[in-house]
């Protein structure tokens, strides 16, 4: 099935929590519609969860649990910074750790809160990554599976870290695990049809400009659900090592390793699928 991703008979877009509009959008381009905020939108809705519901418990444990013996951690302050519905979280908390776990999305606090409220050692919150206000500072902050480089602005970016550095102690850690950009460009699939349960996703990936200021990897999915047409959008800066060292060195960190995938192998740059830095607040 092929689609205009710029004219459109309808867009349904999905309001927190639970709220539908549905825009008139004939003739118009998606990005005058729904992409100002497509992070608030998105990650709030069903179909979200639906789509990667695949993700597993046993891979975020794997992570953790690398993490936390490569680096040696015992009994920390952590918070999960852009959590979702709790993975990592609640694998460090059975660790031993005490967490914190913070997202933008009801849905997705609610889910957490749902799946592992029994665990003593959780703690989840509603809150914007540019702007919350937790009290209490972290022995270390984690920002896992590409929950960075959602904003339009620079400037967003480094908003984000500068409330990341407010919320550690001096000489906490923060983990930022990010797609690693060269190996995302040289293996992005253009187009994919993904079934999950009763629905098919039809899925579009370009690397292009997100806005006249940044570059970055644009994912167009739509489907049929409910008797309507979905469209939504991802959208993620394309940031490579170099920029995000920049920025956190700018807002007083001191970057200690850097590892290309989930068990903390090596770095390269077109070989690994991921770059997760390791930063040391200063």
């Amino acid at each position: 099935m092929t689609r205009n991703r710029e004219s459109l008979t309808c867009i349904l877009v999905e309001k927190l929590p639970f709220d539908r509009i549905i825009f008139a959008a004939a003739n118009k381009k998606m990005s005058e519609l729904n992409e100002a905020h497509w992070y608030e939108t998105w990650f709030d809705s069903p179909h979200y969860h639906t789509l990667y519901g695949h993700r597993s418990q046993d891979e975020a444990q794997d992570f953790i649990q690398h993490l936390n013996s490569e680096l040696g951690w015992d009994n920390l302050q952590l918070l999960d910074l852009a959590c979702g519905k709790g993975r990592h979280a609640s694998s460090a908390a059975k660790l031993g750790h005490h967490v914190v776990g913070l997202d933008l999305s009801p849905n997705s606090i609610q889910a957490a809160r749902n799946v592992h409220g029994a665990e003593k050692r959780i703690t989840f919150v509603e809150g914007d990554m540019r702007h919350f206000k937790l009290n209490q500072v972290f022995d270390g902050i984690l920002n896992l599976f590409t929950s960075f480089g959602y904003f339009e602005s620079p400037e967003d970016q480094v908003q984000v870290l500068k409330q990341v550095r407010s919320h550690l102690k001096t000489g906490g850690f923060f983990v930022l695990d990010f797609l690693n950009l060269g190996y995302a460009q040289h293996n992005m699939v253009s187009q994919e049809e993904v079934s999950r349960g009763h629905i098919t996703f039809q899925i579009q990936r370009e690397f292009t400009d997100l806005n006249p200021r940044m570059k970055g990897f644009k994912k167009t999915i739509s489907f049929e659900s409910d008797g309507k047409t979905h469209v939504h959008q991802e959208r993620v800066a394309g940031l490579n090592k170099d920029a995000l060292i920049s920025m956190l060195e700018g807002e007083g960190f001191n970057i200690s390793a850097c590892y290309g995938d989930y068990n903390l192998s090596e770095w390269h740059p077109v070989d690994s699928p991921r770059l997760i830095l390791y930063a040391i607040a200063s």
